[in-house]
């Protein structure tokens, strides 16, 4: 029960802080540095707390490999942290000339996105082959 407040409350935070960026810290018309990586902080924080209720849940048994909702998990989590890391440097990558680090910095996010869609596919993959047997 407690995790659908925070559910709840992570939604409205999450809106909440977008609205206040876009209104008095970065116009809506540049890259929202701030507030993407106020949004991948949050759902790493979400996801680390499914973790912990997994970690908690003693009833039940089910290997992590067979559990959809945790592949699903893991893949956004993935991306969250490499997107946290781009959307944290985007004013200077996109402000800074193409040399050296900034040439290749999107990249990050690109492997990231990369990996998260394969992880959730398979995760999606897991679902389909549940709902078959």
């Amino acid at each position: 029960m407690i995790f659908r407040k925070i559910h709840w409350l992570a939604l409205i935070a999450i809106s909440l802080a977008n609205v206040l960026n876009t209104l008095f810290l970065q116009d809506i018309h540049s890259f929202n540095s701030l507030a993407w990586a106020f949004n991948m902080i949050l759902l790493i924080v979400l996801g680390l707390m499914y973790f912990y209720k997994i970690y908690n849940d003693d009833y039940d048994y089910t290997p992590l490999n067979e559990r959809p909702a945790f592949i699903i998990t893991s893949g956004w989590l993935i991306y969250a942290s490499g997107a946290l890391f781009t959307y944290l440097l985007g004013t200077e990558i996109l402000s800074g000339t193409p040399d050296g680090f900034y040439k290749n910095a999107w990249v990050f996010q690109c492997i990231s996105n990369i990996l998260k869609n394969v992880i959730i596919g398979y995760g999606f993959w897991l679902i389909g082959k549940k709902c078959l047997t």
